[in-house]
């Protein structure tokens, strides 16, 4: 049986691999992808296409490609990080 101190174990690995994953893909990120992934969670798409001056469709498809490699997660009308 695991105990609760295993599972804290667990979580601290997982976390830190997902972070490390998240870090080697934001290297390959753009200018324009780095700064709306650091304002993702923090401000909505409006918000951030208004800040940036891109285009709507650029943000929600970088949001969608950020999905599907696991980084964000779809939360209602937006996205968050996963960590």
């Amino acid at each position: 049986m695991t105990s609760e101190e295993d599972i804290k174990k667990i979580r601290e690995m997982m976390t830190f691999l997902v972070k490390q994953k998240t870090a080697e893909n934001i290297k390959k990120f753009n200018a324009t992808e780095k700064k709306i992934y650091s304002m993702t969670g923090i401000k909505g798409q409006t918000e951030i296409v208004k800040s940036l001056k891109v285009a709507p469709n650029t943000v929600s498809n970088f949001w969608k490609k950020l999905e599907e490699v696991g980084i964000l997660i779809k939360d209602g009308k937006g996205y968050r990080k996963v960590i």
